[in-house]
């Protein structure tokens, strides 16, 4: 559905809005007869698509599969999860970083990567819709052992995920 907004942005993780294009602008759907806008996109993601999704169903399968086979020793499931941490806090460099990783390393959805990288380029990190599909998103991909990555990583990366805590709060997920 992303594809019918006017995105500018060779590159599936440079996506932003065409002049005069907004969050709430509202555009006509044709493969579903149905006018929408980008934030309408994101309530249909939020509550239908990651609500208790699992990480598995949030990549493409095949790829993590031969990732695993060719012996990739970085839990790969830490991109995605790292991206949404990055986009909460708004480090916007960080999360395009990642999001781009993401993209080719994991393969994720042309049209899911766009939607993401607009949201860290236009950007939307703020907006309440826009958090609970980046928190929802985290949990989803949120590694087993993310306790451990916090003695890892230090300071950085607990500041990260206490903003990340705190919206899971905010929304009541566990």
């Amino acid at each position: 559905m992303v594809e019918y907004i006017p995105i500018s942005g060779g590159i599936p993780s440079n996506g932003k809005f065409m002049d005069g294009t907004t969050i709430d602008s509202q555009f006509y759907f044709e493969n579903i007869d149905y006018v929408a806008s980008f934030r309408d996109i994101v309530r249909i993601i939020n509550r239908k698509i990651l609500k208790d999704v699992p990480w598995e169903n949030v990549i493409v399968e095949r790829r993590h599969k031969q990732l695993r086979e060719i012996g990739c020793s970085y839990p790969v499931e830490y991109l995605l999860f790292d991206f949404c941490l990055a986009a909460l806090e708004g480090d916007y460099l960080d999360a395009k970083l990642y999001l781009a990783h993401s993209f080719h390393i994991l393969g994720l959805h042309r049209s899911f990567n766009l939607l993401l990288s607009v949201i860290v380029n236009e950007p939307l990190t703020e907006d309440v819709d826009v958090r609970e599909l980046l928190t929802l998103l985290a949990r989803a991909t949120e590694p087993r052992n993310a306790g451990t990555y916090l003695e890892i990583y230090g300071d950085g990366y607990a500041k990260r995920y206490r903003t990340y805590l705190a919206e899971c709060e905010k929304l009541k997920l566990k």
